[in-house]
């Protein structure tokens, strides 16, 4: 871990733990708002360091690329994620809808699909390379790809924290990510494999997936590594937007297993993070599961159907919004 990014973690100060339930007990005992409204009113005060309740400024960012390129399952080399991307880009994409909504601004970036995109008003072109490698035919980045959209995702935070955003939603885009997410959150269970299983058959599941993890060294004791070695740009950048917000006060929503493998990334780097993390809705899919169980939270949200591309996000932002109202004096 290099100097300067050592020094910038080390300036991310931890929420107030005390401010937050002080704040939440005042909330619940004058009965202004449900239990769930006060604990999220709570901590946003604590994040902001008062007891203001200023409408949000909210921002929606997509972080797109394509995962494992190399690997024996890129049927569509890309197409599929550039449509996507290029329907959001026009404006026309759900998200965009739904952003519209709750008020909030939409930016996509191109960190690392394997199909080029044009950057236009809304899009921003960050590209480290065109898809990341399979980690199991070697590293997934080279260092210094992995550092650059790590430090691409820190800036973004900065700026949108100099422009007074004060939340942001993170999602996803792009194709194979799912199993970049599975082995990145794989590897925080590594030491607990032999208690996840149950019958024989998933005993021998859990010990080739041990073996798979110790032959490819990812452990999640060396975050930098693990990300360097099984994760993609865009996760890598979300991880550093995450770092960011939390050095700047911003509260952040994240949603699907993707955005929550970068979630799993930067509290190992940087525990204090948390603080200024919250999730979005609850996903029967199993890596968000384990994801959750991992971190202890509890999502807001019961699965809202689409899980990329930021849906998710958005919705816990408006939950946010709801938090913000529940502060205010009738």
């Amino acid at each position: 871990m290099d100097a300067e990014f050592q020094q910038f973690i080390s300036m991310i100060e931890p929420v107030d733990g005390d401010f937050a339930r002080s704040y939440e007990e005042k909330l619940a005992a004058s009965g202004q708002a449900d239990t769930v409204l006060c604990h999220l009113a709570g901590r946003l005060a604590a994040i902001r360091g008062s007891e203001r309740h200023d409408l949000l400024k909210k921002a929606v960012i997509i972080f797109a690329a394509d995962h494992a390129v190399d690997g024996g399952k890129n049927e569509s080399q890309g197409k599929n994620s550039k449509a996507d991307a290029l329907e959001i880009a026009s404006g026309r994409g759900p998200i965009n809808k739904v952003a519209h909504k709750v008020g909030a601004g939409v930016l996509l970036l191109d960190m690392g699909l394997q199909e080029d995109i044009p950057e236009s008003p809304g899009v921003q072109v960050l590209k480290v390379m065109a898809g990341s490698h399979y980690y199991g035919n070697g590293p997934a980045m080279a260092e210094d790809e992995m550092l650059d959209a790590l430090y691409s995702g820190i800036q973004i935070g900065q700026n949108l924290a100099d422009e007074g955003y004060t939340a942001i939603g993170i999602g996803s885009l792009g194709e194979r990510s799912i199993l970049t997410a599975f082995i990145l959150t794989a590897a925080f269970y590594r030491s607990q494999m032999p208690d996840l299983a149950g019958s024989l058959k998933e005993k021998n599941q859990m010990k080739m997936l041990g073996a798979v993890l110790r032959t490819h060294g990812l452990d999640c004791t060396r975050p930098l590594e693990l990300l360097q070695k099984a994760g993609a740009p865009d996760v890598a950048a979300m991880v550093g937007c995450i770092l960011s917000a939390a050095h700047r006060h911003v509260a952040l929503v994240f949603d699907n297993a993707v955005t929550g493998a970068a979630v799993l990334i930067a509290q190992a780097l940087q525990p204090a993070v948390m603080g200024y993390v919250f999730p979005s809705a609850a996903y029967a899919e199993p890596v968000h599961r384990m994801q959750m169980e991992y971190l202890h939270l509890n999502p807001v949200v019961s699965d809202p159907g689409k899980d990329d591309q930021a849906m998710g996000s958005v919705l816990g932002l408006s939950v946010l919004d709801a938090a913000v109202e529940s502060m205010k004096e009738d």
